[in-house]
């Protein structure tokens, strides 16, 4: 029998009533929870978001010792794409069947899910494997994320969740700063596959706290799954992000190849509207993008996700290949952007409370779009610290918005959505992304590309054929202005290439100046898209308590008429 809400928060007077004729929101009242069940749930799925979470960063530290072992460096990058488009193309579906079968037994599949991929991912032996285990990974990511933050919706009172939201968004900032460390020590001291092994103990404390402290009710009622709109769903995002993905990449953006992808997409997009519009209950429901609130925050997540993925993404690119510093230099600059951002999404969890989700929105995408407009002027005899102000300006601002957005979502969603309502954030955020770093990645490309050659022609005649070779190809020629050994190499064995070096590195940096004016008017638009949200979670509440007080007066019996 199907499992429905917790029973720690099941609704009372008419928000029980309400809950089941469908109508109640997401602040329906809740009952006080135990201090002890409460400490294990908030344990239980933090633990859980740490390790999803903190897996992409240890991977990526592990990468160059994993191909080293297993080769395949053509493929090295589907490693982290495989996780993200699984990741991407599972949390509606996932967030939707936890609002039909129950939270916490969805939420414990997927960590089970993710744990299976990573000891597939462990034990891999060549390159194709680790991929596929690496999907197996991002499926159960995109399960235990967003259900997560739909547990902490229907169990906590709504007055904590402010606080709840902002905590559990500052674990994506702590295991970027975390996860580096981590991976190096894993892959000195141990074995690279204990990158992926180390989230056994892990996932199984999640699980175990998870069921000490939540337990769920049943529901009488039957549902009915979206048999087509499922994979019709799973179909159009897959398509989209392999367009996006492989655009440039694998495959010119004006092949065939590319527009079966973008035009499957198409199609069966298509379908699924259609399918959404006529099912009994939809996979993801279209009546939730007709809430001015979820359509605005869902729009905001998108934008944000493709400048903060897009812009941020091509930080440790600018830092060791256009300003020759190294790879410590790098890391110190992307930690100036995090450490500003895990502050800032514990206070935006404490302020969305008192402010509007509209004033703390657009307060941070401003502040975040001043930061990345303030890297517009960066150049390559700037100093580390100039670099590092900018990132930590645009951090702080990203990280104020992640509470408003979110709660914005979830306390205007229908109670039984409330498991979808939970994935949109992230979903849009990780489509966005995806869309923004395939976008951007071409245009930064192709703009270094036409600036080498813009060198190599101003080389003499005698040393023409010896800088085509090496530095003619822009991907090859960026490699090498990236890795500082391989470069040295380079001129150690060349030495006439050494007057080069200083203009391809001029040229690298005018090719990613242009994507941190992208993230100036993708800023802009998500402030305008900010302006749109309304009320404040306090205003809800109220209007909560009052739609209650007038549901529990008793009906006025009118007096009898006279004889």
């Amino acid at each position: 029998m199907p499992e429905s809400q917790s029973s720690t928060n099941n609704a009372t007077g008419a928000g029980a009533a309400a809950e089941h004729s469908g109508a109640a929101s997401a602040l329906a009242p809740t009952q006080t929870i135990p201090r002890r069940n409460f400490i294990l749930i908030i344990a239980g799925l933090m633990t859980g978001l740490l390790l999803g979470a903190m897996d992409q960063t240890i991977v990526a530290t592990a990468g160059p010792t994993i191909i080293s072992d297993l080769g395949g460096l053509n493929l090295y990058a589907w490693v982290f794409s495989a996780y993200i488009l699984a990741q991407t193309v599972a949390m509606p579906i996932f967030g939707k069947l936890s609002d039909l079968y129950g939270r916490r037994r969805f939420f414990v599949l997927g960590l089970v899910i993710f744990m299976a991929g990573s000891i597939a991912s462990g034990a891999a032996q060549n390159i194709d494997e680790l991929i596929l285990s690496r999907a197996v990974q991002g499926m159960g990511g995109g399960a235990f994320f967003p259900i997560a933050l739909s547990i902490a919706g229907v169990t906590f009172p709504p007055e904590q969740r402010g606080r709840i939201t902002g905590i559990f968004s500052s674990v994506f900032g702590i295991a970027s700063v975390l996860g580096p460390s981590v991976g190096t020590y894993i892959v000195d001291v141990v074995n690279w596959r204990w990158v992926f092994y180390i989230n056994l103990p892990l996932g199984i404390a999640s699980i175990i706290l998870l069921f000490a402290g939540l337990s769920e009710s049943k529901s009488l009622i039957k549902p009915r799954l979206d048999w087509l709109g499922i994979p019709t769903l799973a179909g159009w995002i897959a398509l989209l992000d392999l367009g996006f993905l492989n655009g440039g990449s694998t495959y010119p953006w004006l092949s065939w190849e590319e527009a079966a992808f973008f035009g499957g997409s198409a199609i069966l997009f298509a379908a699924f509207i259609q399918i959404e519009r006529t099912t009994v209950e939809p996979v993801l429901p279209l009546s939730l993008f007709k809430v001015r609130n979820i359509s605005a925050s869902s729009g905001v997540s998108f934008l944000r996700g493709l400048m903060l993925l897009a812009v941020v993404s091509y930080i440790p690119l600018f830092v060791q290949a256009g300003l020759g510093h190294s790879i410590n230099a790098s890391s110190e600059i992307l930690d100036a952007f995090l450490l500003p951002m895990i502050v800032a999404s514990v206070m935006g969890g404490t302020l969305v409370t008192r402010l509007s989700y509209r004033t703390l929105t657009v307060t941070g995408m401003v502040i975040a779009t001043v930061g990345a407009y303030t890297l517009t002027f960066v150049g390559a005899a700037v100093g580390t610290a100039q670099l590092a102000e900018s990132c930590a300006i645009m951090g702080f601002g990203v990280g104020m918005t992640f509470s408003s957005t979110f709660l914005a979502i979830q306390n205007s969603a229908p109670r039984k959505q409330i498991g979808i309502a939970s994935s949109l954030p992230q979903f849009m955020g990780n489509l966005g992304g995806t869309i923004g770093l395939a976008i951007l990645g071409t245009i930064q490309v192709n703009t270094f590309a036409s600036k080498v050659a813009g060198v190599l022609t101003a080389v003499p005649p005698q040393y023409q054929q010896l800088a085509s070779q090496y530095l003619g190809n822009a991907n090859q020629a960026g490699q090498i202005l990236a890795s500082p050994q391989v470069l040295q190499q380079l001129l150690a064995q060349y030495p006439a290439l050494t007057p080069l070096i200083p203009q391809l590195r001029d040229a690298f940096v005018d090719s990613i100046t242009p994507l941190f004016t992208a993230g100036v008017i993708i800023g802009a638009v998500a402030v305008c898209a900010g302006l749109l949200l309304q009320g404040s979670m306090k205003q809800q509440l109220l209007a909560r308590q009052a739609s209650a007080a007038v549901a529990k007066e008793p009906e006025e019996i009118p007096a009898a008429a006279p004889m």
